[in-house]
Parts: structure tokens; C-alpha cells; sequence
């Protein structure tokens, strides 16, 4: 793994041999990619696997044409996609992808692994050793995410491993420890990102109102952070028995009771 580098275009040698992958959740990429390019060429990655019902969010591995536009619209996309260096085909390099559409979980079952997410790949590439990233990356030799900064973090592979096709999807084990530092990776970010939302810099104040929160069954970010405002914004009153006998309430759903919370404290009822 190599640091950041600051955010300037890639070079035309990077480019030469670079695909985008794109979060077909997050946009519509198919048409995007058409927009700025006339002659890509273009896999979706949902097509042929298990997954082809839900073909609309579908991630899109694209091969940029050598007059593609898409390198200029670098700034709108690039919170949306990857980027990946390989010397091999377009099928082949989609194949193996399709192979890591989910994983096998450390209890026996399956997940979806949405590496192709810029925040995911960079939890996922600092949770593997240099070993594991290899068999991962099959016969791409480089990662590229860009960070919410705008810098480019880019993760090495020597590109000549095995390389898998899309019917052994699941053949990739997440290990404990794997899921141990995924987890770790995503709270910090959601304790800088809450420190932010509530303008909040001590980390402590945003761990112990984290901890309140699943304490009373919120699991969810947005569930975390509602419950985080409420007992910034109320105090102590937050504390009050009728008002913990709401959150406590397991019967009611967890936006229910944040909403009666809400109203309760809002019109001074309690």
C-alpha cells in the first residue's frame, strides 16, 4: 500500500491501462458513462450471477476508449468509483471482480462486499496483508480510491495471481480479524463523521453518546446520530425516567421512539 497522493489527473501511461469501476447504486453509471465516452466498453458485473434481478444498481466495470471524455469528469464521479490497473482483458478482469461479489463470513455464510465503494476497497485493503491482497486482487496489480479529500489512495498487487471467474463467487474468506478491523475502520470513521455533525471534537463526549445509543437498541448511523442530537441539544433531560422509558421501549421501533422523544421534549412535556 502506498500513502496519498495529492489530487491531479492520472498520468496518460495509468491511463492506458485503467478501468473505472463505478457504484451503480449511487448513479446511474450506464448512462454516465456514455455521456463521456462514445466508444467505451462496458461490463455489468450483475449480468450472468446471482445477482441479475437487481441489475439497476449494478456495479459497471468500463474500459475508457483512447477518446474518452471521462478522465475530464474525473470530479463528478469520483466519489462514485474505483479505479483499476491490469494488463488483462476486460472479461477476464470482470470475471474475477464478479468472483468478489460477496464473501464467505467467518460463521459459514455469504455477504456482499461492495469493494467497489472508495470508502469499502480502503477499509478492505488495510484490513489484508500483502498476501491476501494478491489472491484478492487476482490479475489487478493496482487499486486507486479517492478519498472524500480528494487524494488518491493507491493499493499495490503484482497483477499475476490466479485469477477467478464469476461461478466461484464466494471464495474469498473474511477472516475474524478481517471483520474485527472492517468494523474498527468504519466506527472511527463514524465517530469523525458525528464530530463533525455536531460540531463535537471530544472524543470521548462522541464515544460515550455512541455507547448510549446501542444501549438502547439503535444500531443504525442515522438512529445513532438522531439519538446523539437529542442528548446534545436536551442535556440532562435526556436522562429523564419518562423519557428512558420511551428509548427503552423495544415494542416500538427505534425511529418511533426518537420521533416521540422528539415531540416529548420539543413541547416541554416533560
Amino acid at each position: 500500500m502506498r500513502g496519498c497522493d495529492c489530487m491531479i489527473g492520472l498520468d496518460e501511461t495509468t491511463r492506458a491501462n485503467a478501468y473505472i469501476l463505478f457504484d451503480g447504486a449511487l448513479f446511474d453509471a450506464p448512462r454516465f458513462t456514455y455521456e463521456h465516452d462514445d466508444q467505451p466498453q462496458l461490463e455489468y458485473l450483475f449480468l450472468g450471477t446471482p445477482h441479475e434481478a437487481a441489475m439497476e444498481v449494478t456495479p459497471c466495470l468500463v474500459k475508457p476508449s483512447e477518446g474518452t471524455r471521462l478522465w475530464r469528469a474525473q470530479s463528478e464521479w469520483q466519489d462514485k468509483a474505483i479505479i483499476l490497473l491490469s494488463d488483462q482483458s476486460l472479461p477476464l478482469v470482470a470475471g474475477h471482480l464478479r468472483s468478489l461479489l460477496s464473501v464467505r463470513m467467518p460463521n459459514g455464510g455469504f455477504s456482499y462486499l461492495r469493494y467497489y465503494a472508495p470508502k469499502q476497497l480502503t477499509r478492505l485493503m488495510s484490513a489484508l496483508n500483502e498476501q491476501e491482497r494478491a489472491r484478492f486482487s487476482g490479475p489487478v496489480r493496482e487499486w486507486l480510491a479517492f478519498q472524500p479529500n480528494g487524494e488518491l489512495s493507491r493499493f499495490d498487487s503484482d497483477g499475476s495471481q490466479h485469477f477467478r471467474k464469476a461461478a466461484e463467487e464466494g471464495w474469498f474468506l473474511l477472516t475474524e480479524n478481517h471483520v474485527a478491523v472492517l468494523s474498527q475502520s468504519a466506527r472511527h470513521e463514524f465517530v469523525e463523521k458525528l464530530g463533525r455533525f455536531l460540531d463535537i471534537t471530544d472524543r470521548a463526549r462522541l464515544e460515550q453518546l455512541i455507547n448510549e445509543a446501542t444501549a438502547l437498541g439503535f444500531r443504525t448511523e442515522k438512529e445513532v446520530s438522531r439519538y446523539s442530537e437529542l442528548a446534545v441539544v436536551h442535556g440532562e433531560r435526556i436522562k429523564l425516567a419518562e423519557i428512558r422509558t420511551i428509548l427503552s421501549d423495544s415494542e416500538v421501533s427505534a425511529s418511533a421512539r426518537l420521533k416521540a422523544v422528539d415531540n416529548h421534549l420539543a413541547y416541554g412535556v416533560a
